[in-house]
């Protein structure tokens, strides 16, 4: 973000991480029910793409860390500088915007990372036109590769609907994807509770709040889905969707709230996960005070009667007497075995 720092509103500036050298893959689908075209070909300099009008187009653009590349694109298309400076800022938060000529819809799309407990957020943007359907993404690898096998394989209703229900399948792949994300959240944290409630450690102390941290950042992509989907509703955004695909729409719809309501659910997991750790490492300590308490109720009328005797005086009553010693010894082993017996009375032992 502080790449933008005391810059005008639309200028044009990649905030993530990738290098702008690296090549950018672009796929072109163009399809209808009885033929499919697919045209691959690696970004250089220039940008040139062929429109079908009796056909789905369908421009994915595999990389946004080129910004010549995104611009060529704005102007290809007459896209909005504001609309290209927010698929430009990788933690734009998801929103769904409307213009003249096309939609502009941003999400993120979560997935699992090579690391252990680690996922990656990858920012998918749509511009949605009334015959082209322009795709940005991060990475060129994603969940997206069904829905190509089911375009070329001509399976499902994609080859028969127009770029509205392409937009809607591509979402709810995302969408679908969360729901494995919060099964194996959901997952974590029933480890992490077994842990806890059995034998806690430091390491599962510092294993929560890496789930935290995860869970809140997991509800910072989710959470504004469910504005994004409250707007498929109006009829500017069915203009492009297409009135066909409404019943797709409510269906989505419910998915996103489902899913926004596990997200939370989960992060208050999170959160009693933290409290019972602290519980369960408090009640551990009371536990252990406990008996350090009853070991020091034991000794210490012991530790009294052996400094009694330990004093160095020379008139002492017993000291000169021949059972002292004998009389000593079975009166600790007494204060002892009573003072357990009274413990276990009291069931405190």
């Amino acid at each position: 973000m502080n790449k933008k720092v005391g810059l005008q509103p639309g200028t044009l500036v990649y905030t993530g991480d990738r290098q702008s050298t690296i090549e950018i893959p672009i796929t072109h689908y163009t399809y209808n029910h009885e033929s499919f075209k697919k045209n691959s070909f690696i970004f250089r300099d220039n940008l040139f793409i062929e429109l079908h009008p009796s056909h789905v187009n369908w421009l994915n653009i595999g990389g946004i860390h080129n910004t010549e590349l995104i611009k060529k694109v704005g102007e290809a298309f007459n896209i909005d500088s504001l609309i290209l400076e927010d698929l430009l800022n990788n933690s734009q938060r998801p929103k769904l915007e409307i213009r003249d000529d096309y939609i502009f819809i941003t999400l993120k799309m979560i997935s699992h990372s090579n690391k252990k407990n680690k996922y990656e957020y990858e920012q998918i943007s749509f511009i949605l036109f009334s015959n082209l359907l322009i795709t940005f993404q991060e990475n060129p690898f994603d969940v997206f590769d069904s829905i190509r096998c089911r375009i070329e394989k001509r399976s499902g209703r994609l080859r028969t609907k127009k770029e509205g229900y392409l937009t809607y399948s591509l979402i709810d792949r995302i969408v679908d994807n969360y729901f494995v994300i919060i099964e194996d959240l959901e997952e974590r944290i029933d480890d992490l509770e077994d842990k806890v409630t059995t034998e806690p450690k430091k390491e599962d102390f510092d294993e929560i709040l890496e789930l935290k941290k995860e869970l809140l950042k997991f509800r910072r992509a989710l959470a504004p889905l469910k504005e994004v989907s409250s707007k498929f509703k109006d009829s500017d955004i069915q203009e492009y969707l297409g009135e066909d695909i409404d019943i797709y729409l409510r269906d989505l719809q419910d998915h996103i709230i489902i899913a926004n309501e596990s997200n939370d659910a989960l992060f208050n997991r999170g959160n009693e996960l933290l409290q019972l750790y602290h519980s369960t490492i408090s009640t551990g300590m009371n536990e252990i005070m406990k008996v350090l308490t009853m070991i020091s109720s034991i000794f210490i009328p012991l530790s009294f009667l052996a400094g009694l005797y330990g004093m160095n005086f020379q008139y002492m009553p017993e000291l000169t007497w021949k059972y002292g010693y004998f009389f000593i010894l079975s009166l600790m082993i007494s204060i002892i075995l009573g003072t357990a017996y009274f413990f276990k009375k009291k069931k405190w032992w």
